[in-house]
């Protein structure tokens, strides 16, 4: 052939080719915007295709063939609770090859705390009070979650309670608003990263929106009835931040506000949610919840609801199949204007444009990737990390920790072997034979024979046992007790009045310290508990939550010294359960009447955290000690460590407002940042307060500041502080 005739077969080549382009349609266009995209595929859709997109239906292994049917009839647009690469690409098989468009599904699951690999519980990570690395531990969950076929996790969850009587709290990052907001923003930031098409990255979707936990007596799912004001300064600052990080989308709660569900409130799905908060990503309901409020009486039957939630802003339907049993009846009738279906579809179509997947179905769908990523040493490392800087030390009398390494050591206790409880609530596909135990933490740290087994099964704690237990630990230098609640006493759906481990474990506690040697409790829980029992039995104890997959490593390395315990507490522990709620912010009153059959105050306050180290606090100062609107307060406190280990300390930053058109808190948290100290090192740490965080909602429910007198304290926790005022004007 000659060159002029292949030039020729390259133009005509190069003409076809342009042509072919222009033929693409816009939605199938990855160079296109995808506002553009998601346009162009709606004006494409039926009224049918448009609802599927809003019916998130739950996988069982026991509905396969049904879900299947349902996919290839195009009625489902999103999957929960499929799971694994191979699994999830054949189920977007069915979807791809058998829609009319093309239209991929979208896997949602609970990656709570970790996928496999997991790490401690939402609340002890907020214990590290370490926003870079609860931000790491989301990445890593993250990673293992899209390797396995995920590509949306419902979290983080980021109510705020002051009640441990409620099973949930475990999914919390404590009773504060402000170190909720922070640790929602890490989280969203962790799950997405930079970009949402990054086959690492999960789409996150934060939940209740909004008051979920604002649970009479700690009940899970009863109605809630709280002010307006407890919205805007309690519920609402986490859910703000998670919005102002770029979440992409929110869960509704379970519960009501002002006697209406929130599933169909709209005031609060497009008032608050939308117009005030400036939401614009996908708002899911809760599971089934479209049926609750038929059940609850709110509504006639689903007919209604689903009108009711569609007209209030609610965008998909979690597992009630209410939207697609109704929506196309009720655009027919002309009862909901199609244009409604249509902005709903939007958000959800929007988000698998910006997850990649219509650009490449299948990428999340890599089996050889699942195999390398998930269980990976880079993880398992992360989430060690993660449950180092979680735990708390409560107790450390006589300085009995840390061990030296060279004692003989008694494990005791039905936690000593235990693994799968280790992983606490929400465990997903968590492996308990890859969970190290505390007992298999220590073995791995220690020579074989200065380890004494005296544990037992989780309901060995009997009478025999704990007789038996003098004779065990006979040999031993210094005795572990591995104690806890066990993982089914908390969780969704749970609520408990006593707030105790059990009456079998604090009869051992006992009969370990009468044998007169050391004893050190590890305690292994998901809310805070009524501990002065086991305090009275103990040298020392270690507050280690549900510490995750590399529980047992972590334990045995802050028991044995490797690194000091930096934990401080995220919720207030309390002397006995009769004084729940309890929380260190509550609103000041003209006389404070404490229970007058207890000691007063909490047995725990917020904050608070022991080390291996102890640490000198000089008095805070400030730049000016009068300021305007607009102002940046700067102040500064000098950190010492005066012990003999190097150690990380979390320093505390509280607000006192003196005076206010209602009534202020006793204090509220401002600021926080960790510093690492050697023996004898000091350091100034500085925080810069914007004007804005001295604003209050006052008596007419305006953000305002109001111009008087602020008390700024500092301290290791919310108790020990030091004080320095200022004024605005």
């Amino acid at each position: 052939m000659k060159w002029s005739d292949l030039i020729k077969v390259s133009v005509l080549l190069s003409l076809s080719g342009s042509l072919f382009a222009k033929n693409i349609p816009d939605y199938k266009d990855r160079n296109k915007p995808v506002e553009v995209r998601v346009h162009d595929l709606l004006r494409r859709m039926t009224l049918e295709e448009k609802i599927a997109e809003l019916n998130l239906v739950p996988y069982y292994a026991s509905s396969d063939s049904a879900v299947r049917a349902q996919i290839r009839q195009g009625k489902i647009g999103a999957l929960l609770k499929a799971n694994g690469a191979a699994l999830n690409r054949s189920l977007q098989e069915e979807a791809v090859g058998n829609s009319r468009l093309g239209i991929p599904l979208i896997f949602h699951e609970d990656v709570i705390h970790g996928y496999r690999t997991l790490s401690p519980i939402p609340l002890a990570e907020s214990c590290s009070w370490d926003t870079v690395m609860v931000r790491r531990s989301a990445e890593a969950a993250a990673r293992e979650a899209t390797a396995s076929g995920i590509q949306l996790t419902y979290a983080p969850m980021v109510d705020v309670s002051n009640d441990p009587r409620w099973g949930r709290i475990m999914e919390t990052s404590g009773e504060d608003a402000f170190l909720g907001a922070a640790m929602a923003a890490a989280r969203v930031r962790g799950f997405q990263g930079d970009n949402l098409s990054d086959g690492h990255i999960l789409a996150a979707c934060v939940k209740h929106f909004i008051g979920y936990a604002a649970l009479l007596g700690g009940r899970d799912y009863q109605n809630t009835d709280f002010s307006y004001r407890d919205l805007k300064e309690r519920y609402l600052p986490p859910f703000q931040a998670a919005v102002d990080a770029g979440v992409s989308s929110v869960m509704c709660s379970y519960t009501s506000y002002d006697g209406e569900p929130v599933t169909m409130n709209r005031r609060i799905n497009t008032d608050l949610l939308r117009e005030e908060m400036q939401f614009k990503g996908l708002y899911m309901s809760d599971w089934t919840t479209l049926g609750h409020a038929v059940t609850e009486g709110a509504s006639r039957d689903g007919r209604e609801s689903s009108r009711r939630a569609m007209e209030s802003g609610l965008d998909m339907d979690m597992s009630s199949g209410q939207y697609a049993r109704w929506l196309r009846e009720l655009v027919l009738a002309g009862e909901i204007d199609s244009s409604l279906i249509d902005r709903a579809a939007a958000r959800a179509l929007t988000l698998k444009f910006t997850t990649g997947l219509f650009d490449d179905p299948y990428k999340y769908f890599d089996v050889r990737k699942e195999k390398k990523i998930t269980g990976s040493r880079e993880i398992r490392q992360t989430v060690l990390d993660m449950a180092l800087e979680s735990m708390v030390l409560l107790k450390n009398d006589s300085s009995v920790l840390p061990l030296s390494g060279t004692e003989k050591i008694a494990l005791a206790g039905p936690f000593t072997d235990m693994k799968a409880d280790l992983m606490g609530s929400w465990t997903m596909k968590g492996q308990a034979g890859e969970v190290v135990s505390v007992w298999e933490g220590f073995c791995g740290k220690m020579p074989r024979g200065q380890l004494i087994h005296a544990g037992c099964a989780w309901d060995g704690v009997t009478p025999e046992y704990i007789a038996g237990l003098e004779e065990q630990v006979r040999e031993a230098d210094v005795v572990l007790a591995c104690i806890g609640e066990y993982a089914f006493h908390i969780g969704e759906a749970t609520t408990t009045g006593r707030l105790q481990i059990p009456e079998e474990q604090i009869q051992m506690l006992r009969a370990l310290k009468a044998t007169g040697k050391p004893v050190i409790a590890v305690l292994f829980n998901g809310r805070p508990l009524v501990l002065d029992q086991v305090l009275a039995s103990c040298d020392a104890l270690l507050e280690a939550w549900y510490p995750g997959t590399l529980g047992g490593t972590a334990v045995a390395s802050l028991l044995l010294g490797e690194t000091s315990p930096s934990g401080k507490l995220t919720q207030t522990f309390p002397r006995h359960a009769g004084q729940v709620p309890v929380a260190y912010n509550f609103r000041r009153s003209f006389a404070r009447i404490e229970h007058a059959d207890l000691e007063k105050g909490p047995q725990f306050p917020f904050g608070f955290g022991l080390s291996y180290t102890t640490f000198a606090y000089g008095r805070p100062e400030t730049d000016r000690t009068e300021y305007a609107q607009g102002d940046t307060v700067c102040v500064k406190v000098r950190v010492r460590n005066t012990g003999r280990m190097a150690a990380r300390e979390v320093v505390q930053l509280y607000v006192r407002d003196e005076v206010a058109t209602v009534i202020p808190r006793e204090k509220e948290l401002k600021g926080f940042a960790s510093v690492f100290l050697q023996p004898g090192e000091s350091r100034e740490v500085l925080f810069r307060l914007p004007w804005e965080s001295f604003r209050i909602w006052n008596n007419r429910m305006e953000h305002v500041l109001e111009p008087g007198v602020f008390t700024l304290q500092t301290g290791g926790d919310s108790e020990r502080v030091q004080s320095v005022q200022i004024s605005f004007r």
